[in-house]
């Protein structure tokens, strides 16, 4: 599979970070708080990898559930704490340095690729050291649509002035794969422990973490 990559570009959530597991287990548990049974892993995985508000409203089941218009400030901001607190606990995912490294070795412009805002993504590459590796940050903000559709792949093969058919796309969910096929680029499916039982028959390779990969037998 090797030879020439126009761009390299990363998904963000659950593919350079974990993040989704802090996501889905806070609201588990606070469901729980609430003394509400938490929404199935199979049900919430139907909607992973999309933008926010296509699909499953976490907060609105449960308001709806307790028969409340908001939750209560103080449950709101025990999630959001909890979330915090293990999102910062999570490291690197095995593999991505090693791969973002090779890149810049040989050239191949990065980009992130992501349904999560921009606030969300930006924050968090900062925090971890890793903000200034990427040439482009395509995410959908309001106005522009989330994975499955390629919006955010196109623009970021665009801002890279890479051509997505010979573009590389690194992913964790099968929305995720869905929009990069879509864009017509590779894709190689890296799940983490929240959608490692996903469905990735559609990817151009499917594998544990980027570590079972030598990226320079792709890039």
């Amino acid at each position: 599979m090797s030879g020439h990559v126009s761009a390299l570009v990363f998904d963000f959530d659950g593919t350079i970070l974990d993040t989704e597991t802090p996501v889905y287990e806070s609201w588990a548990e606070t469901y729980r708080m609430a003394g509400v049974e938490p929404v199935s892993l199979d049900r919430w995985l139907q909607d992973i990898g999309k933008a926010d508000g296509f699909g499953l409203d976490v907060r609105a089941e449960l308001c709806e559930q307790l028969g409340v218009d908001a939750l209560a400030a103080q449950l709101e901001e025990r999630r959001k704490s909890m979330c915090d607190e293990m999102v910062r606990a999570q490291p690197i995912r095995d593999g991505v340095l090693a791969w973002i490294e090779a890149a810049s070795s040989l050239d191949v412009p990065l980009a992130v690729a992501s349904s999560s805002p921009t606030s969300w993504v930006a924050s968090h590459l900062e925090r971890i050291g890793l903000a200034d590796r990427f040439a482009a940050l395509s995410c959908a903000d309001p106005g522009i649509a989330g994975k499955p559709d390629p919006t955010v792949y196109l623009t970021a093969c665009a801002q890279l002035d890479a051509d997505p058919t010979t573009a590389l796309a690194i992913e964790d969910s099968t929305h995720g794969v869905s929009a990069a096929i879509a864009a017509a680029m590779r894709c190689i499916a890296a799940p983490g422990p929240i959608t490692k039982s996903m469905e990735f028959g559609h990817a151009t390779i499917h594998i544990g973490s980027l570590s079972d990969l030598d990226a320079h037998d792709w890039l």
